[in-house]
């Protein structure tokens, strides 16, 4: 398992920011502040990472159709995984 993980990290009024995360469960829940949630988006790969107590009916567009603190990784089943450059590019733009 990687130990660290660069992610798109997206705070309320803030632009979406990399950032390096342990890759574990307890560093996640800090992170989007409660129960982990995961969705996929449109780009193949990636998943948004968000608090499971604000439910999402579908798949986000945009970053107004998440409520909080959430962050984009890429998985590569069954762990969490380092998004590539191109990935931060497109995702940091799409949820500006």
């Amino acid at each position: 398992m990687v130990k660290w993980v660069r992610v798109l990290l997206v705070e309320d009024g803030k632009a979406p920011d990399i950032c390096e995360l342990p890759n574990n469960l307890k560093a996640l829940e800090l992170t989007v502040h409660g129960f982990l949630e995961m969705i996929q988006i449109n780009r193949s790969g990636c998943v948004i990472i968000y608090n499971g107590m604000k439910k999402l009916t579908e798949k986000p567009v945009s970053r107004a159709d998440i409520k909080g603190t959430f962050i984009i990784a890429r998985v590569i089943p069954p762990e969490l995984a380092s998004l590539s450059d191109q990935d931060i590019e497109i995702l940091a733009k799409a949820y500006q």
